[in-house]
């Protein structure tokens, strides 16, 4: 009996392991799409939860997702990149900001890379065969006009921006100009750190009647913070981003980031299924839209801002 016993027992022993061998290696597994978000903050994160949303509901579940974050790092997003690259089971990858693109293109030339919330892709050398996505640049210059017919007295436009980013300066360099068009005075307000742009829109605020936020992680992240700053002295912010603008800015002129990812998505899936190649969906653009927040509009309006509405209806 011991030995009928000891011989039952290495059997299961040995019908056990092989279970587990079957289901780790019989391919069961969902293939990974590897996301790589540049930074939290609200519109990085609604881009995300879009791509992943839009994916799931075309593909019926059929990939699985690693979603890792660079805080804000480039360093970081390269070291992410490098080793998700090396990951057998992933079948595409998503890169949400600049630098998290940069990073999987540098490193990556034969997988699908999907793409959203990059201002410049052209500029930021991310064309490559294997690449598509949305862009989230708008004319600028239909921002200094928006400013302009919600705050029709404002003549001293603050420019938030952290020049230590190429993109940043470049955004900074069109809404000059196109303030400057309308008959608008920009003021530089730059900083390369949260606690440097906080610092910086704080000595600012008694020299402009209005603030402008333009598309930056940097910003983005202490969006809340600047908000809070600006609705103290009565100063309306307003953000080349609509998503931003239930973080406290008064209003925003800009992309729904949710409905950017959703929409890469949808493309993404074509590109899955084997219906076309990134090269075939290729790079787009959206169309902005307007959001306003109504308790900051009224709480402004209250302390004596002059504020024009209806030009929204």
């Amino acid at each position: 009996m011991k030995k009928v016993f000891i011989s039952l027992f290495s059997l299961s022993l040995f019908f056990g392991f092989f279970l587990f061998l079957k289901n780790r290696y019989s391919g069961a597994q969902k293939p990974v799409i590897a996301v790589i978000k540049i930074a939290s903050h609200p519109a990085i994160d609604a881009a995300c939860d879009g791509f992943c949303d839009a994916v799931v509901a075309a593909t019926k579940d059929t990939y699985s997702f690693v979603v890792k974050n660079a805080d804000g790092s480039v360093i970081n997003a390269q070291t992410i990149a490098q080793s998700l690259i090396s990951r057998s089971d992933v079948a595409a990858f998503a890169a949400f900001g600049t630098p998290a693109a940069q990073a999987l293109v540098q490193k990556e030339s034969d997988r699908p890379i999907f793409f959203t919330a990059v201002t410049y892709p052209e500029k930021s050398g991310i064309l490559k065969d294997n690449v598509a996505g949305i862009s989230d640049h708008f004319d600028l210059r239909q921002l200094a006009l928006f400013v302009q017919k919600l705050i029709p007295k404002a003549k001293t436009v603050g420019i938030l921006y952290n020049p230590s980013s190429e993109v940043a300066c470049a955004e900074l360099h069109e809404i000059e100009d196109a303030c400057r068009t309308k008959g608008l005075t920009p003021v530089r307000i730059a900083g390369v750190t949260e606690a440097d742009i906080l610092g910086a829109l704080k000595s600012s605020l008694r020299k402009i009647d209005v603030c402008i936020a333009p598309t930056d992680n940097t910003i983005a992240s202490v969006m809340s913070s600047l908000a809070a700053q600006c609705k103290e002295v009565g100063v309306p912010m307003v953000v080349a981003d609509k998503t931003l603008v239930a973080s406290g800015p008064a209003a925003g002129l800009g992309m729904d980031y949710y409905q950017l990812g959703f929409d890469l998505g949808v493309a993404a899936t074509r590109v899955l299924n084997g219906e076309c190649a990134p090269s075939e969906v290729g790079i787009t653009r959206a169309t902005p839209a307007i959001a306003l927040n109504k308790v900051v509009l009224d709480s402004l309006a209250q302390m004596g801002c002059v504020l024009n509405i209806d030009f929204v209806d």
